[in-house]
């Protein structure tokens, strides 16, 4: 009886050990997948940002557009070319020189007053549409930069606390392998570590193919080679909004790119409604005419060598459909904008409203996570070393615990990746970004 007490103390001094031994290496371990690092999540951003509003292809070819654009502006403002007629009497009855049987007339023609600085308002409306379009267009682009690399970022960490978990585990097994050699632990229990580091190492595996895949689309906006290095902190930290809800509804009603798009559009299709209307005006034409003496009637008055005739052409804009048709076109396409703000407001104020939703949810998750979730786990970790020890709970059970802690670390890491994906939301929508100086004309 007191040999088989003595195996029985023996049995749980072992299982304490390895208790102790997971407690130990967990709290170790602990700082690494909770605390935050040194270099914060924008260190490296700012250059990343600035090198994709230099490199990218898609903003190059933009603004290539508009400067494209920009150039019909002196076009629309130009004059008519002039017309210039030739003439030349074939058959004279009495010629004298060849070159007073030649007419030559130029006629200028010139639009209704205020055709032309019309056109080039409507012109320069157009290329302000475009410059936001550019603007708005761009901020998308950095958007999508500084969310890739919150994702890439959070891939980065998570590789990391999987890997320090699975060394853990690895330490964890080692024991195990030991006490089963002498008969102190299950073949269960050695069947548990070894499924838990295949599962680990294949997750393993998975974040690192993920993670390629979200570093190409990354060097893609930045126009880099696919595998480039992309520098990530040590630790992603939190992130708030720079103004309350209020003001922030406020900026992006005020701020919005597109919402400026659409107004430029607007004041384009006014300016094509005036437009229409002058070019249903009469067009005047101002021209002079040089026949030489031997042209035609000018050869029955010897005494006169040249002839000098002055010219005035009207266009008549008779056909009044056409005209009326583009007014009507115009009209309805200012209507149409006006839809379209509606509907950008009413999208705009549901995005904004969206996003910070989403930081709100983050930040109540990252709170329970560190006040409640992890320390509570921690105490559940305390009592089942006791608890283990006295041979009250199986083995399995403070692998579990290990888990929960696993899937807090990760779960904490990818609410702080959202929240700043919020955030990033938040300031595309009222154009937070400065732009450079040369980046829109």
């Amino acid at each position: 009886m007191k040999n088989t007490n003595q195996a029985y103390l023996n049995h749980y001094i072992g299982q304490a050990g390895i208790v102790i031994a997971i407690i130990g290496m967990l709290l170790f371990s602990a700082p690494a997948l909770f605390a935050g690092g040194k270099d914060a999540p924008g260190m490296h951003m700012d250059q990343y940002l600035r090198m994709a509003a230099e490199n990218n292809p898609e903003l190059n070819s933009i603004a290539s557009a508009l400067e494209a654009r920009r150039e019909m502006i002196p076009q629309a403002g130009a004059l008519p070319d002039p017309e210039i007629n030739i003439g030349y009497f074939i058959n004279p009855d009495d010629p004298d020189t060849v070159l007073g049987r030649f007419s030559v007339s130029a006629m200028q023609m010139f639009p209704w007053y205020g055709t032309r600085q019309t056109r080039q308002a409507e012109q320069r409306a157009m290329a302000e549409e475009q410059r936001y379009a550019l603007k708005n267009r761009r901020n998308m682009i950095l958007a999508d930069i500084q969310t890739t690399w919150f994702d890439y970022a959070a891939l980065e960490l998570t590789i990391g606390i999987v890997r320090e978990y699975r060394e853990l585990v690895s330490d964890l097994a080692s024991i195990v392998q030991i006490r089963y050699e002498t008969a102190r632990a299950g073949t269960a229990d050695l069947l548990r570590i070894q499924m838990e580091d295949q599962r680990l190492k294949t997750r393993i595996e998975n974040l690192e193919d993920e993670k390629h895949a979200v570093r190409a689309g990354f060097n893609e906006l930045t126009n880099r080679p696919p595998n480039s290095e992309i520098i990530t902190p040590e630790a992603l930290l939190p992130r708030h909004p720079a103004f309350p809800d209020h003001e922030i509804a406020a900026l992006v009603k005020r701020e919005n790119p597109e919402r400026h798009m659409l107004e430029a559009r607007e004041k384009a299709a006014g300016h094509r409604a005036a437009l229409a209307r002058l070019e249903g005006r009469p067009d005047i034409g101002i021209g002079l005419e040089v026949m030489g003496r031997d042209f035609t009637s000018m050869a029955m008055m010897p005494d006169v060598n040249e002839g000098y005739v002055g010219m005035l052409s009207v266009k008549v804009p008779l056909y009044r459909s056409r005209y009326d048709a583009k007014i009507r076109q115009a009209l309805l396409e200012a209507q149409a904008v006006r839809h379209s703000q509606t509907q950008l407001e009413n999208r705009l104020a549901r995005q904004t409203e969206e996003a910070l939703v989403r930081w709100r949810k983050t930040e109540r998750e990252i709170r329970l996570i560190d006040d409640a979730l992890i320390p509570r786990a921690r105490q559940v970790l305390d009592v089942l070393k006791e608890e283990y020890a006295a041979g009250n709970v199986a083995f399995d059970e403070v692998l579990q615990v290990q888990r929960e802690l696993l899937e807090l670390s990760i779960e904490r890491v990818n609410a702080l990746a959202a929240q700043n994906k919020a955030v990033v939301q938040i300031e595309y929508l009222y154009a937070a970004w400065e732009e450079p100086e040369d980046a829109v004309p």
